[in-house]
């Protein structure tokens, strides 16, 4: 099935198809074609050449696709590089979630960060995206690049390097050693004082860019953090109270940093990274519920941040700035638009119907469990992301119209894409039954 799969995707793109409409029907297809699959399951299935995927991988399998069909659906043909590096990306992180070897998932994770590192520096917007590369190579390979000698030295104690055998195994890294495994995860999801990377990649980053950060590559830690949380429960144990009080000052100080920024990606760069902190907290109190609904942020998460990334793009390609004192006003030029800011915004604050709010509700359910005194935590974050939120909605749609600008109210292709990410993620929530 994986390799069906992979030559199909191939087959699609070499073929040079060059109507846009059969790469996105025949992405869709795929999800289409995996959704007819039960996924209730824990243990892995179609197990091919140390390729797999189970209950935790499912998920994120197809968010992958499903966020790339919208990428290639609103890229222009003639960009043949920039689709070839979006085939390449999409095919390395497909890996990653079916990779069964942990040596092979460290391939397949690094092999992404070059790609994402390409696509900033050759199509970022201004000329620091060469600084804002050096952060992102700098921040992930020093932790990533010792992780090689962790997995080899994994090897020469139990002689294997499958997920399937590991989990099964009591195994115990020395403190240090685990340390320096964990941060390799925690700085890409990214973990609160190691987030800089991410903010300077945001800002500099083409559309497309920040989508697949914002949706799909920072997931890459969370997964990577909850197949580790599996082998070493024991390690964990001794770590949880540090990193979930790291984590509550920086969801707290990053929700007020939002409300003393200008530039809209900004503002949903670091609510990305404040929605990662309440997931990692989650994660940590080893609870059955806390897990399913830290699984849950991740696919929620992916859909509506990318979405109000391509919202931003929208505003951007029609008025060159992303300032927000700029761009005040919009709901005049665009009122069509305006709806879909709303519609995502509150998604991303955790409104009813959304699949975030069912995820967060779940997280707040584990980690008061775990400590009742985390309720003031929570309170205050959800106090402060309804805050910056409708901040970011208010301030863009209304307000005093300082310049005046000829702009159209969007392509109808446009408003596809953003329905596709809006639909999705309100319709998820019935089909919860696996809870």
């Amino acid at each position: 099935m994986m390799m069906m799969l992979i030559f199909y995707l191939l087959m699609i793109f070499y073929l040079k198809i060059k109507n846009l409409n059969l790469i996105m029907g025949n992405l869709i297809m795929l999800v289409l074609i995996f959704n007819l699959f039960n996924y209730s399951w824990i243990d892995w299935i179609m197990i091919f050449c140390n390729l797999s995927f189970n209950f935790y991988s499912y998920g994120l399998i197809l968010l992958t696709l499903w966020i790339f069909g919208l990428i290639f659906y609103s890229l222009n043909m003639n960009m043949k590089n920039c689709l070839l590096i979006n085939f390449l990306l999409m095919i390395s992180l497909l890996m990653v979630f079916m990779s069964m070897n942990l040596l092979l998932f460290y391939l397949f994770y690094e092999l992404g960060l070059l790609l994402i590192f390409y696509m900033v520096v050759e199509w970022g917007y201004s000329e620091n995206r060469w600084l804002s590369g050096f952060y992102l190579m700098f921040y992930t390979m020093v932790f990533s690049l010792p992780m090689l000698y962790i997995i080899y030295y994994m090897y020469w104690i139990e002689c294997s390097l499958m997920f399937l055998l590991m989990e099964y195994i009591n195994f115990e890294l020395y403190e240090l050693l685990f340390i320096y495994l964990l941060m390799s995860f925690l700085v890409k999801i990214p973990l609160y004082m190691f987030h800089g990377w991410l903010l300077k990649a945001h800002v500099e980053a083409p559309y497309y860019g920040s989508m697949i950060l914002a949706s799909i590559m920072l997931k890459l830690g969370s997964y990577g953090m909850l197949r580790l949380m599996m082998i070493f429960k024991i390690n964990f144990f001794y770590f949880t109270n540090f990193l979930v009080i790291i984590n509550s000052i920086g969801v707290l100080a990053l929700s007020l940093m939002c409300l003393c920024q200008y530039d809209m990606k900004s503002i949903i760069a670091i609510s990305s990274i404040v929605h990662m902190g309440l997931l990692i907290m989650g994660m940590l109190t080893f609870l059955k519920l806390s897990l399913i609904g830290s699984y849950m942020m991740m696919i929620s998460h992916g859909l509506s941040s990318s979405g109000l990334f391509f919202l931003v793009n929208m505003i951007y390609k029609q008025t060159n700035s992303r300032l927000m004192f700029i761009n005040k006003g919009m709901i005049n030029f665009m009122p069509s638009v305006a709806l879909l800011w709303f519609m995502l915004c509150s998604s991303n604050m955790g409104s009813p119907v959304s699949l975030n709010l069912v995820s967060e509700v779940l997280l707040m359910i584990g980690l008061i469990s775990w400590l009742k005194y985390m309720f003031i935590v929570l309170i205050m974050y959800c106090l402060f992301s309804f805050i910056y939120s409708i901040y970011l909605f208010m301030f863009i749609n209304h307000g005093k119209i300082y310049i005046e600008f000829k702009i159209n109210n969007g392509l109808l292709v446009e408003y596809f894409i953003l329905m596709m990410h809006w639909i999705p993620l309100n319709m998820m929530f019935l089909k919860l039954y696996f809870i």
